[in-house]
């Protein structure tokens, strides 16, 4: 079993993202450090998530090396009070050090006091770690080279509190220096004045004063062996360049000696000035990025990345002839309803620069030889907050998700040498409310539910066969109901759009011709990807809360909040007239889920009432044949989630209580009493069943829990007797980190040897595994 895609978004707070020499994007999903490799195919992919830290990540660097080689240790920072080095042993990141400091941690910063090759001599090289908390203070440790961590030293700043810190060492030493920003918006420089680690002892020299709002990013660069550049970025919109270098010599224009700030260690005198002041963004400064020194090249280039929550990222540069610090080139985005930028990085080779927004979206320009110019590219994208749903295209050929960030998400896979590559292609729905259900109808259809009492009706446009003909090679849009979609100022309702009938079909050949295909631009995924809106449906009492769809697409099923018998009824609607066709009593409480049958024979319905309830199909009218009693019942808990086998002959049932019962329709109307159960002693909140035979008389059953984790099981059946043998167990990094919502079955793939399963949870993240079948059937 494999991990085949993985989609998420960045955290939305600074410092959360970082771009190695090694090529690879670290960047905080939720708890978990997600790797992401831009290099692989056209657009990146999340290779792997870390999982570790128990509550949010507030940063993740990459721990530099003083030879400027390529990275293999990673910091991380977290609301949960701790700090963890994850080191790359083998192939792998694994957690080798955790650091508790016991308050929540806002930031973090590293510096390696030693050359090292650790990778040929199995040794850890002592590093040093500076984590700051909300209480205040700053604590420096040290991992020695046993691996060991301990406390050196805190800092205490009274009634300031430390908002970040940036590592650097001074010139001409190997000493390191430690500038902390502070609330009170100077910059405190701490040295100190020993080789020897057992000694340290971090010493105040001199406060920077200059901003006039919190410094919320600093970085240092070393211009020359005799002095180092400090970059700090402000909330008042200013960029400030200090120069600390050595005093070779003293100055003998009286007024540049008042401007200079001194400070002495071992007898050295260091002088401190202002080189520049850089004033061109309109919003507060979140993120500033020294252009990285080139190996093997004697000219060090001077080149500054700087980005706002105006929207802009900036690359500065000083006059060859003049020194004057300008703006040589600017990036980012106009218009739209997000915020900003919370961070930039420039790559190892300084030719991609990398921007991360409040909506947790990356942004990537590259520099192209060809046109000299910067050009944004195309890269991973995911949900920023829990997703709660998802639902394949009935063919297969894509998925769609919703989540309480208000937005539905297509994802599809495209081929590049026959390796799949999956990526997100629409953005169908951007709501006022949060998403709670979504169900497709038809392979252009798909009704939603949100935080409010309306289900919508979503049908696909012009645009949206356009990109999937691309990648699918398919044309089995019949009709077309718009060419887009756009949403009013103030409204709610995606409104269809019709362009000109001639641009349309020049649009569409051109379409046609571009075999090269390029996945859309975050900023092309959220203007020109929704779906207009084809129906309204009235009648429930309270926010809906799930749905379901017959197979043939014919009749749709919703149910709402309840704490009331009445509110609990499932309505069933006719999809060609939209109108409701019957209401389904049962349930006492909120329906949790429900499902029809494959041959669209049965419905099963589970509920927070501990019951589930199973309807069966005369006439195209559903009535109720059989529900399971409260008392004396397999669950004692609320009963989460269903799922029907592929053959319809049974259904499954998992609740809080970890207990997961197998039932046949067949049995009900005499004896409500599973065929089989199976005890997993976890709360299950997610099931599903394969859409296809792997053997004959088998099942395979995909489990999700609270905890994230998530079990594949293969249930036998031989002579009447059920055999539960367990084929995979993911952990934590591997699946989910909080709560698995949802698991779905790929119903056609191509290849018969290979299942593919969606699933997605509160951590806001999809994925999407491989899983092989010719090892399920040697169980």
């Amino acid at each position: 079993m494999t991990t085949n895609y993985i989609s998420c978004a960045c955290n939305r707070v600074p410092h959360s993202a970082d771009w190695g020499r090694n090529g690879l994007i670290c960047f905080a999903a939720c708890h978990a450090v997600a790797i992401y490799d831009p290099f692989i195919s056209k657009i990146g992919k999340v290779t792997r998530t870390l999982h570790r830290h128990k509550e949010r990540i507030n940063t993740v660097r990459w721990v530099k090396r003083k030879d400027s080689k390529s990275e293999w240790e990673l910091l991380s920072s977290s609301v949960d009070g701790t700090a963890i080095i994850w080191s790359k042993l083998s192939e792998c990141f694994e957690c080798t050090s955790v650091i508790e400091s016991g308050d929540i941690l806002t930031f973090s910063n590293s510096l390696y006091l030693s050359t090292h090759d650790s990778l040929n001599d199995k040794r850890f090289p002592e590093l040093l770690i500076c984590t700051g908390s909300v209480q205040g203070d700053l604590k420096l440790w040290l991992r020695n080279a046993s691996n060991d961590i301990k406390c050196l030293q805190t800092l205490i700043f009274g009634k300031k509190l430390p908002i970040e810190v940036c590592f650097s060492y001074l010139p001409s030493t190997n000493l390191p220096l430690l500038a902390v920003a502070t609330e009170s918006s100077t910059i405190e420089l701490y040295v100190t004045n020993s080789h020897n680690i057992k000694e340290f002892n971090f010493v105040k020299v001199q406060i920077l004063i200059g901003h006039e709002d919190w410094i919320r990013c600093m970085d240092f660069t070393h211009v020359t062996n005799d002095s180092v550049l400090l970059a700090s970025g402000s909330q008042d919109a200013m960029i400030r360049l200090w120069k600390i270098s050595l005093n070779i010599t003293e100055s003998s224009n009286d007024e540049l000696r008042q401007k200079e700030q001194v400070f002495i260690v071992n007898n050295i005198k260091y002088n401190i000035t202002l080189e520049s002041v850089l004033y061109g963004h309109e919003g507060w400064i979140y993120g500033i990025h020294w252009y990285p020194w080139q190996l093997n090249t004697e000219n060090r280039v001077l080149r500054l990345l700087s980005c706002s929550l105006d929207k802009s990222m900036i690359i500065w540069e000083p006059d060859e002839i003049t020194g004057i610090w300008s703006e040589k080139v600017r990036v980012g985005e106009v218009g739209g309803n997000s915020l900003g930028f919370y961070g930039c990085k420039f790559n190892g080779n300084g030719l991609n620069i990398l921007a991360h927004g409040y909506q947790g979206s990356f942004h990537i320009w590259e520099y192209s030889d060809k046109v000299r110019n910067w050009i944004p590219k195309s890269v991973p994208s995911g949900h920023f907050a829990e997703v709660v749903d998802l639902c394949w295209d009935p063919k297969g050929r894509f998925l769609i998700t919703a989540s309480t960030d208000q937005t539905t998400r297509i994802h599809a896979p495209w081929k590049d040498k026959a390796i799949e590559f999956w990526h997100e292609i629409g953005r169908p729905q951007v709501h006022g409310y949060d998403m709670s259900c979504l169900v497709m109808l038809t392979p252009y259809m798909f009704a939603s539910g949100a935080e409010e009492k309306v289900v919508r009706i979503f049908t696909a446009p012009v645009t949206f066969r356009s990109s999937l003909m691309k990648i699918a090679n398919v044309d089995d849009f019949k009709t077309t109901v718009a060419d887009g979609a756009s949403v009013p100022a103030l409204g709610l309702t995606n409104k269809a759009t019709f362009a000109n009938d001639s641009k349309i079909k020049e649009a569409e050949a051109n379409d046609l011709k571009d075999e090269d295909y390029i996945p859309p631009t975050e900023e092309e995924l959220m203007q020109n990807t929704l779906w207009p809106e084809l129906q309204k449906l009235y009648g429930h009492g309270y926010e809906i809360f799930s749905v379901a769809a017959r197979h043939d697409g014919t009749m749709l099923a919703t149910a709402c909040k309840s704490a009331l018998l009445e509110h609990s009824a499932i309505l069933l609607w006719n999809t060609s007239t939209w109108t409701q066709v019957q209401k389904l009593m049962s349930h006492q409480l909120t329906v949790t889920q429900m499902e029809f049958s494959p041959n669209d024979r049965y419905f099963v319905s589970v509920s927070r009432d501990r019951r589930w309830s199973l309807f069966e199909c005369n006439d195209n009218m559903y009535t109720l044949i059989a529900t399971s009693l409260k008392k004396d019942s397999l669950h004692t808990r609320i009963i989460w989630c269903c799922s029907w086998t592929h053959d319809s002959s049974f259904f499954a049932t998992g609740s809080r209580d970890g207990k997961i019962g197998i039932w046949r329709p067949a049995d009900t109307s005499n004896n409500i009493i599973p065929v089989t159960s199976l005890n997993v002693k976890n709360s299950t909140t997610a099931l599903s069943f394969s859409t296809q035979s792997i053997a004959e008389h088998s099942y395979v059953l995909a489990i999700g829990f609270e905890t994230g984790c998530i079990e594949i099981q293969k249930l036998k059946i031989s002579d009447n007797t059920f055999i539960w043998e367990k084929y995979i167990a993911y952990n934590t990094s591997e699946a989910h980190h909080l709560t698995v919502k949802r698991l779905k079955f790929c119903p056609q793939k191509e290849n018969l040897n290979t299942l593919q399963l969606a699933s997605c949870g509160s951590d806001h993240t999809v994925k999407i595994y491989n899983i092989d079948v010719v090892k399920l059937k040697d169980l």
